[in-house]
């Protein structure tokens, strides 16, 4: 069998199966999804400027969020 992205053979422990695709090397299929810019299915390439902006806000936030439990010195609004 070979690797659906450099057409070498695959053999052992460090290939996968792509589903609907075929098998792969691992860090064949790791170059290809960082070339792809996906993340979890969600291809970042195929957002338009204003869903890229909403992500990054979103991101953001959640960093923000998961920061401010962290720190001591927070300011509390009344």
């Amino acid at each position: 069998m070979k690797c659906i992205y450099c057409n070498k053979n695959v053999f052992g422990g460090d290939c996968l199966t792509v589903p609907n695709e075929g098998p792969a090397h691992m860090q064949c299929y790791a170059a290809n999804q960082a070339l792809k810019r996906t993340f979890q299915n969600l291809n970042i390439t195929a957002l338009n400027d204003t869903e890229l902006q909403e992500l990054k806000e979103l991101v953001l936030a959640e960093e923000n969020a998961r920061g401010r439990g962290s720190s001591d010195d927070d300011v509390e609004l009344f």
